[in-house]
């Protein structure tokens, strides 16, 4: 019995480290790092034109058939694919609010596979036209925590 109460303990600590990878964004979400990276000179200063309801909806309906299946219907990182991803994909909806709009261009439109990030997100920007980057931004900061 003393076996497989140790066997069971062991694959719970297990399963909790390989549940605690996150995404560097996560950790400096979490730990307030300020060496998060700053948006590249390309994407610096550059805010959303696209603020209404109308591209919220509009970025919705670009984030459901292309985001949803990794970061989930509602953003928390819990999509169908999520779990086998590592590190894990972000958490949108908690982390929307204190980034700011030339970030998320950034990181939409060139993806995860750069340092420090090395995430499995591909890049968007040879996908989706920049309005349609924003529009998706514009969904993004709409959803709830």
């Amino acid at each position: 019995m003393n076996k497989i109460l140790a066997f069971l303990v062991f694959l719970f600590v297990v399963l909790l480290m390989a549940c605690g990878s996150v995404d560097v964004l996560d950790e400096d979400v979490e730990t307030g790092n300020p060496d998060r990276p700053s948006a590249p000179s390309e994407y610096a200063g550059l805010s959303n034109p696209y603020v209404d309801a109308a591209a919220v909806e509009s970025g919705r309906k670009i984030y459901q058939p292309n985001c949803s299946s990794c970061h989930g219907n509602h953003g928390k990182g819990d999509g169908a694919a999520a779990q086998s991803l590592d590190p894990a994909p972000t958490d949108l909806a908690a982390v929307q609010a204190i980034l700011s709009d030339d970030y998320l261009l950034w990181r939409i439109s060139e993806g995860g596979l750069m340092e420090p990030f090395r995430s499995s997100m591909p890049a968007w920007k040879t996908i989706l036209t920049q309005d349609q980057t924003w529009e998706l931004i514009a969904f993004i900061r709409a959803l709830e925590n």
